[in-house]
């Protein structure tokens, strides 16, 4: 019967995404099963790829009581501010947000 053997699973995925190894060589020089190894990496790019993203909340103007049409768009990270056009399509703003990630 084989040995159960008990992993340092973050430690050892980023010594793997350090490395330029293929997951079969990294696997048969850590002596880890590369199935195994690969559903761990998964659940890793999984978990990471759900922190990707940030809850927006837009704010409502309480000076103005009339809806005022948007001239531009900020969006803030930090101190970190990026001015966007109201007319910026969806498309574009996805692609943009995405790449900030």
């Amino acid at each position: 019967m084989p040995k159960y053997r008990r992993y340092n699973w973050p430690h050892l995925l980023s010594e793997f995404e350090k490395s330029e190894l293929t997951q079969v060589e990294f696997c048969k020089q850590h002596n880890v099963n590369p199935k195994y190894f690969s559903v761990k990496l998964s659940e890793r790019k999984k978990a990471q790829a759900k922190q990707a993203f940030a809850t927006v909340v837009v704010q409502p103007n309480r000076e103005s009581t009339q809806p005022q049409p948007l001239e531009k768009l900020i969006i803030e990270i930090g101190q970190c501010k990026i001015h966007c056009p109201a007319a910026m399509s969806i498309p574009n703003l996805v692609a943009l947000v995405k790449s900030l990630i």
